[in-house]
């Protein structure tokens, strides 16, 4: 708070009040609260933004806390290109408090679609960084096993989603030798907050949030957390009409962005995954096969029994039509 009255005032505050505190809004399903602080002090009134989360343990908190800390660190160099993360000011308990973020998130922000896949690309590109690393491919191969084994899916069509990946899965694998970096978890358009800042040098301030599952490691593939950005939107565009049309629209606006922040880097795509296959459709394949494990027992959300079982066969049909084409999403 004294940090933010001397910026207002070009003067330090000795003693400083707080006046009243309001939630403002919460972040999407993040579980952060944007709170507004005001301040008095003999140098003048103002008010303050922070954000806010509490978490069930004490532990857990800690640990987020750590993560925070690491990705405020992989971002530090791109703050002048508008990416960055929110910084922890107090931290007790089970009570983070970090520096107040201002603008909107992925869903609810104005700025057009294109532009929000493209920024969304450059902070998670920045976020992975430039560096060649190994993929620890059995990984993914045993993620693939372990959820076709337990899915709740007839016996033919696991037996045709079984042959479609394992068609694709050398392909995968040969394609992506030298694609891995840290992940962030469990990426989604609620971790990304737009800021639109305007004045002499206007940019768009892209804030990633909520590290919470962040694996530092450098053998996960960067398209885990690509896909996992597209995993619900593509079961949404698919229930809806059975295309993945604009699908494949906002990841070709997704990967420009990741693109820019390689090339400032002096890397490209290729240097990570093969120049005729980047497996897209695989890892975003797998991204749904993993979440039917989780809707089986969502009888409130599908209505019923018969409801899951027609939401499993969708995702079940979404996941061949992927598989069937590798040239996905060109």
């Amino acid at each position: 708070f004294a940090s933010h009255l001397e910026k207002t005032y070009n003067k330090s505050p000795g003693n400083i009040e707080v006046k009243n505190i309001t939630v403002e809004k919460k972040l999407g399903s993040t579980g952060i609260h944007i709170v507004r602080v005001a301040l008095d002090s003999e140098v003048g009134s103002d008010d303050a933004s922070i954000a806010v989360k509490i978490y069930d343990k004490s532990e857990q908190a800690l640990e987020v806390v750590k993560r925070i800390n690491m990705l405020e660190k992989r971002l530090f160099d791109y703050a002048k290109m508008g990416i960055a993360s929110a910084s922890v000011i107090f931290f007790s308990g089970s009570v983070i408090i970090m520096e107040g973020i201002q603008g909107d998130v992925f869903r609810e922000s104005k700025i057009p679609k294109p532009q929000k896949y493209r920024y969304a690309g450059r902070g998670l590109a920045a976020f992975h960084g430039a560096q060649k690393n190994r993929v620890w491919f059995d990984k993914y191969k045993l993620l693939l096993a372990r959820s076709l084994e337990s899915a709740p899916i007839s016996g033919e069509k696991k037996l045709q989603l079984q042959t479609s990946f394992n068609r694709v899965l050398p392909l995968a694998e040969q394609a992506s030798q030298h694609s891995g970096c840290p992940s962030f978890g469990d990426f989604h358009p609620g971790n990304l907050i737009f800021d639109i800042r305007v004045g002499r040098n206007p940019m768009i301030q892209t804030h990633i949030i909520d590290p919470e599952f962040l694996d530092i490691s450098s053998e996960n593939d960067r398209l885990e957390d690509i896909c996992n950005f597209f995993a619900v939107e593509a079961v949404d565009q698919y229930r809806m009409d059975k295309t993945l049309t604009k699908l494949a629209m906002n990841i070709k606006s997704f990967l420009a962005g990741y693109k820019e922040i390689l090339a400032h880097n002096q890397s490209s795509i290729t240097d990570y995954y093969s120049k005729d296959y980047i497996p897209i459709n695989f890892h975003l394949a797998l991204m749904i096969l993993m979440s039917i494990l989780n809707i089986q027992h969502m009888e409130d959300i599908f209505g019923g029994e018969a409801g899951i079982q027609r939401e499993i066969a969708l995702r079940s049909n979404l996941i061949e039509k992927l598989l069937e084409d590798n040239s996905f999403p060109d």
